[in-house]
């Protein structure tokens, strides 16, 4: 059977079904290479997510674990409410092989979405039992989420056409301007809540002055920013659901343990647990500029029935996760208090053995994640949805065992545990999307 003929029994819903061949839309008379992709995208999300540790750093050194724990706590109350109104559509966009959507479709999306996460997290921090400052700094980190996010569809745009140079360089602008920004205003004034506002501030400036620039460089003659049509954003938001959905259950997986922690041993626990997790964001962020580099070349292989070449680059990056796991897991039993001490202070290195079970649960989640991006180029979002979900209720339910009785340990191996069952039913998801959908080369 021809694949561009072939129409799956999924058709129409939440599926790319291919009716012509698909001719990749990039912005350059060569296409990179996937090796120059990651090479850009690791080298932006490496030095972004230093910059981030460089913010956490600087609250673990100059004040103390109950300011981590509030700043980590806002993080962790925002976070899983933008990935839901995200609705992850970067990863809708950049697998858009047959421009379904045009950029001002999601640009519009994004812009109400963001506007409806801004008012969660505003209702959110009111209803909640903190302080004042406290409920200011989940605020203020939720606006600085709905700019974050709106720099995220530029990132989509560029990521469809494969200009990742462009998406690396808007990392390193803002990753520099916010650390600078925010450790400068705390250092002097020792105020979070001023902290936050000058991270606020830098994120906006970097998208005002150099990601809305790249967008309007990379659209088509006659496109715009923006495009108010109900029927078309409906259809948008309707396919997107379910991954915005996925999106905000891995955020829950993540921050749940924090939830708990916070609750029943206090911010200063919570303040060490997320400071030993913190390290692991460089890891995750190699790995999604691993799964981003080459999103927009899977959903092409998929869309023209590449079966082969879709499942070379599909292997090749679970075989990296499983050296991520292995190779992670022994640096960190054998280098990790070193690192710990130098990166923090000498009682966060005595958390050894948590750090190296929440090193190997990162391993795991990167096997995960390797798997999304395969299913996500496929178009077949609603799969993810039980999977993640399952992994969630089991970190929630192991945590709130666990954790009162072993404490930071207890969390971590509910994490190890939650990201297991994450991995495993991504690869069950994974295989049925790929026997169900793409074509069968014989």
């Amino acid at each position: 059977m021809e694949p561009d003929r072939w129409r799956g029994p999924n058709a129409g819903v939440g599926v790319a079904i291919i009716s012509e061949p698909v001719v990749p839309e990039v912005g350059a008379t060569v296409i990179p290479s996937l090796r120059s992709n990651f090479k850009w995208m690791s080298a932006g999300n490496v030095f972004y997510v230093t910059c981030q540790w460089g913010m956490l750093s600087i609250l673990a050194k100059a004040g103390n674990a109950s300011v981590v724990g509030q700043y980590v706590l806002g993080l962790a109350i925002s976070a899983p409410v933008f990935m839901f109104t995200n609705l992850n559509l970067r990863a809708v966009q950049a697998t858009d092989a047959r421009s379904d959507f045009e950029f001002a479709d999601y640009f519009t999306l994004r812009i109400l979405a963001s506007l409806a996460g801004v008012l969660t997290v505003a209702v959110v921090s009111l209803s909640l039992n903190y302080d004042v400052g406290t409920r200011l700094v989940i605020f203020l980190l939720g606006v600085a989420k709905a700019i974050e996010s709106l720099g995220d569809v530029v990132a989509g745009l560029l990521q469809r056409i494969e200009r990742i140079h462009q998406v690396a360089i808007s990392l390193v602008f803002r990753g520099t301007l916010s650390l600078g920004a925010f450790g400068i205003t705390y250092l002097v004034l020792r105020n979070l809540t001023a902290a936050v506002c000058a991270l606020v501030l830098s994120w906006s400036i970097v998208f005002v002055a150099y990601d809305l620039k790249c967008a309007a460089g990379a659209l088509r003659d006659g496109e715009r920013f923006l495009r108010f049509m109900p029927g078309t954003l409906r259809r948008l938001a309707v396919l997107s659901a379910p991954l915005g959905v996925v999106m905000a259950l891995i955020s829950l997986n993540t921050n749940v343990p924090r939830y708990i922690l916070a609750r029943t041993l206090g911010d200063a626990k919570l303040g060490i647990f997320a400071s030993l997790g913190y390290v692991l964001q460089a890891q995750y962020l190699v790995i999604n500029a691993m799964g981003d580099s080459a999103s927009a070349r899977l959903a092409r292989m998929f869309s023209l029935g590449d079966a082969r070449g879709f499942r070379r680059v599909i292997d090749k990056l679970v075989w990296i996760g499983v050296g991520v796991l292995v190779l992670g897991t022994m640096l960190a039993a054998l280098f990790g208090r070193p690192l710990l001490t130098l990166l923090y202070r000498p009682e966060y290195a005595q958390r050894l053995s948590v750090f190296v079970v929440m090193v190997a649960a990162g391993g795991l989640a990167s096997i995960g994640y390797f798997l999304g991006y395969g299913i996500n180029a496929a178009r077949h979002f609603r799969l993810q949805v039980p999977m993640i979900g399952l992994a969630t209720l089991t970190t929630a339910a192991l945590t709130a065992v666990l954790a009162p009785r072993f404490g930071l340990m207890g969390a971590a191996a509910a994490l190890l545990c939650g990201t297991l069952v994450h991995a495993v039913g991504n690869g069950l998801a994974l295989r049925y999307a790929f026997g169900q959908i793409l074509p069968q080369k014989r």
